[in-house]
């Protein structure tokens, strides 16, 4: 690992509350070592630590900490002593000479930081055109990158110097670029994104990059759906939820697809991304309620849960005795989300149904205990057959007594 991955480019968020942090705690010790522990000469080292920390990081902004020390160096010995000196005067305006100065000193620094990148990534970049070198000049200028300066290249629109900056080896400058060029929503960034999200990247950096791509929008839909058959099961996930996002019919039958996917999560994840199309998916649902695949049966019918619409109703309720454990507790699991009125629908289902699929529904509801179903089931047991409603009050007290000793129906 290279020293510079060993950034702090964590303590960025923190340096306003460290910096409170350090002003309360020279306060406390004004406080604490002179009016409780009554020593008259005023002690004000202490406050030099967050001036100069305060002028490293915001520059001659830093004379605002050195002004409220000063008010409090003076106003604490006027109130020991009932008078300020010329000495305790100087001293006091210290603070503040000694913010502007290292906070002058530190935005001459930076400015003279920028203004050499640039120079050197300019005669680079000019060199490198008249050589044809261009592949080597991008990684200069990617090199050349810092955080401000994706910051600063993302208020100016400066998508082709984003783009670069996803090739940066540190991970943060990667997420940033990602970031900022979502914010953008610039359809020539895909490539490049798309390149993030499937390459050897860090997972936030793939998440980052998937979320751009779901803010672009139609023009990743194409090389979104063609990540969904990408080698990396990390990969595919990501790209199916960026789908999702973007709502687009043409990633219906993509995902659809990924329901068979050998990685498990994956599979739930093209389910979650199916059921944020809403309405538009229901048909292709609907239809996949018969597939041959038991994966593609329970992904279709996690997805009509999610989607809401009572349309789904009587595939998930068929879905009941469906000759897969898996599928029988997705329709389960889904039928709740349709609304308060699926409850009497699957009553009336039960008590309308032959008995061999009666029976078939009832085990069903037996095996998966513990779901949200029973409730809404019981609340409308009265419509029920009889032997229905001993089935929904034998669980449901079941569950009941669960709650009431857990692990005890186990150990027994």
């Amino acid at each position: 690992m290279a020293f510079s991955d060993l950034h702090l480019h964590w303590m960025d968020k923190y340096k306003l509350p460290i910096l409170i942090l350090l002003v309360a705690i020279s306060v406390a010790l004004e406080v604490i070592v002179h009016h409780i522990m009554g020593i008259v000469v005023v002690y004000s080292h202490f406050f030099y630590v967050p001036v100069v920390l305060g002028a490293v990081w915001y520059g001659k902004r830093a004379a605002v900490i050195g002004l409220f020390l000063a008010a409090i160096y003076l106003g604490d010995f006027f109130i020991l002593n009932g008078f300020v000196t010329i000495d305790v005067m100087v001293r006091s305006l210290m603070f503040v000479a000694v913010a502007l100065l290292i906070g002058l000193v530190m935005d001459t620094i930076r400015r003279e930081q920028e203004r050499a990148m640039t120079q050197v990534a300019d005669a680079a970049l000019s060199e490198g055109r008249r050589r044809g070198l261009s592949g080597n000049i991008d990684d200069l200028k990617v090199r050349l990158r810092s955080s401000g300066n994706v910051k600063r290249m993302r208020e100016e629109g400066d998508v082709r110097g984003l783009i670069m900056a996803l090739r940066h080896r540190d991970a943060a400058i990667q997420y940033e670029a990602a970031e900022a060029l979502g914010v953008l929503r610039e359809p020539a960034s895909v490539p490049a994104l798309i390149s993030a999200l499937t390459g050897d990247r860090y997972s936030g950096v793939r998440w980052k990059a998937a979320e751009a791509l779901a803010r672009i929008g139609p023009p990743a839909v194409e090389p979104l759906i063609q990540a969904l058959g990408h080698q990396d099961d990390d990969a595919r996930w990501k790209a199916a939820i960026a789908l999702g996002e973007i709502g687009d019919p043409r990633a219906i039958a993509p995902l659809l697809a990924l329901l068979e996917d050998e990685d498990r999560f994956v599979q739930s994840r093209a389910a979650y991304a199916l059921g944020q199309f809403g309405t538009l998916s229901l048909p292709a649902l609907i239809a996949a309620m018969e597939n041959q695949s038991p994966h593609v049966r329970r992904g279709a019918a996690l997805a009509l849960g999610r989607i809401g619409d009572p349309g789904a109703i009587p595939p998930l309720l068929s879905a009941m005795c469906d000759r897969d454990e898996s599928v029988r507790a997705a329709a389960l699991q889904a039928l709740p989300g349709l609304g308060e009125e699926v409850y009497s629908r699957v009553i009336a289902h039960l008590r309308d149904s032959a008995p061999e699929a009666r029976a078939c529904a009832l085990q069903a509801i037996r095996e998966v205990s513990g779901i949200e179903i029973l409730t809404g089931l019981r609340a409308h047991a009265g419509e029920a057959d009889r032997e229905t409603r001993e089935v929904i009050d034998a669980l449901t007290s079941a569950e009941e007594r669960e709650r009431e000793n857990p692990g005890q129906a186990g150990e027994s």
